[in-house]
């Protein structure tokens, strides 16, 4: 997850906001004012110790050397007004253009004075020259606006606690507006889990945000998605099944019926000749119907993952062989015409010597049950891209094709998971003119 768009970072960024807030907003405000007038703004602290300082330096000095250290200092501060007085009260000017002081100064001029600068938007230092002032005082001057006096406290600028009262209610808008944000989400996604569509199952929200909920509405994505998938596997599943169960149905119901029909011909002549081949019909149907239940149990022990597999390194070509010769009286007496074609060398699989029997045995039934109208099997080896492969091929009407006799399907469901076990090759190949099936075993990818 981006952790710039996460919801704590987002949270974390109001949070030092509104800390930061407080001392950014009035050094922001103040800044723009003191970078302008860095070299204009004076503190008054300082310009009280640099004019005590210079008084305590001229207390011997004569009134030359008294003038041209003021003059200096008024080039230091352009704005402001110098002038001191001697022991006489004689007002000694360091610019020449002011002219509101007297010239001689009396109690009742001093007193004058001082009323006048308190109305005066004037920042005022006095210091006197010599012990107790005996050799005069001197006067400094500068108005207000140059020094730091000039700026007001944050609880007295009126337009400052503005900006900061905007500033903190703009803050608490967005902090409302990103709660609700949240709380509009994750009430949105709530209805979205309460309610279902019309399959009953909810529906997908919309993801527009990629934080901790965005994360969380995908995730409820895709459950639904797998809810969906899983409804639809169980649709597919229950019509197999029923699918199935009809089937296997008629695969138990035709030999039945069979049998009925030739036992009742038993029961009512049974000396006579037709009786003797009805019994043996009833023989061969019941094998069918124990084939079938075999059949029926194998599978339902293969999907459970319950039937024992013991793989060895065996000779299928031999193994094909022996299956051949137990197949080829049943072969022959249903009419069909075999070509076995078997190589003259050792073919190993590792496979389970048993479960190799029943694919075998499995196809060989399909072939008899299904094309026994082509009245044609062949079984070989044939190599392609230098795998030798294993084949069996009919010559009926293909697996597409009904036939009374076509059943479940349970002897191809069960060739198609021992092989997936066992780690064979099956492929199907099939036309109106028949069905191929090859069989192969790479060792190099077991």
């Amino acid at each position: 997850m981006n952790i710039r768009r996460s919801l704590v970072t987002k949270y974390l960024i109001l949070i030092l906001a509104s800390i930061l807030m407080w001392p950014i907003l009035p050094a922001l405000y103040y800044l723009p004012d003191i970078l302008l007038k860095q070299n204009m703004i004076h503190e008054p602290l300082e310009i009280e110790k640099m004019w005590k300082q210079s008084a305590e330096q001229l207390n011997e000095a004569d009134e030359h050397t008294i003038n041209e250290k003021l003059g200096n200092i008024q080039e230091h501060y352009p704005k402001s007004e110098l002038f001191w007085v001697d022991k006489a009260g004689k007002t000694h000017l360091i610019h020449k253009g002011i002219t509101e002081f007297p010239d001689q100064w009396t109690p009742s001029n001093l007193i004058n004075y001082l009323d006048r600068s308190k109305e005066q938007d004037l920042f005022t230092v006095t210091a006197v020259m010599g012990t107790d002032g005996e050799k005069g005082f001197m006067v400094f001057l500068i108005p207000k606006s140059t020094t730091t006096l000039a700026i007001k406290p944050v609880y007295a600028d009126l337009l400052l606690i503005l900006i900061i009262l905007v500033a903190g209610v703009s803050l608490v808008m967005v902090s409302l507006l990103f709660f609700v944000s949240i709380r509009k989400r994750l009430v949105k996604l709530r209805t979205a889990m309460s309610g279902s569509g019309n399959d009953g199952i909810p529906d997908e929200v919309k993801v527009n945000n990629s934080d901790e909920i965005g994360q969380l509405e995908k995730a409820f994505n895709r459950m639904v998605i797998q809810l969906r998938s899983s409804r639809a596997r169980e649709k597919e599943e229950e019509y197999l099944r029923k699918q199935w169960i009809a089937n296997i149905s008629h695969d138990l119901r035709t030999p039945l019926t069979v049998i009925q029909q030739h036992a009742y011909t038993v029961q009512s002549n049974p000396s006579s000749s037709i009786a003797t081949k009805s019994i043996q019909i009833i023989i061969n149907k019941l094998t069918d119907v124990g084939k079938l239940l075999e059949n029926l149990l194998t599978f339902t022990l293969l999907s459970a993952g319950k039937h024992p597999i013991k793989r060895e390194n065996i000779d299928v070509i031999e193994e094909v062989h022996h299956a051949a010769v137990e197949w080829y009286p049943v072969l022959e007496k249903e009419g069909f015409r075999v070509n076995i074609d078997l190589p003259d060398q050792v073919l190993n699989w590792k496979v389970d010597p048993l479960w190799l029997r029943c694919i075998l045995d499995n196809l060989v039934q399909n072939v008899i049950r299904y094309a026994k109208s082509g009245q044609y099997i062949r079984i070989g080896f044939v190599e392609q891209n230098g795998i030798m492969r294993l084949f069996i091929e009919d010559k009926g009407k293909g697996i597409k094709h009904d036939t009374e006799a076509k059943g479940a399907g349970i002897g191809l469901s069960i060739v198609s998971i021992m092989t997936k076990e066992m780690g064979i090759d099956w492929e199907m190949s099939s036309s109106p003119n028949g069905i191929i099936h090859y069989l192969s075993q790479n060792l190099n990818g077991i």
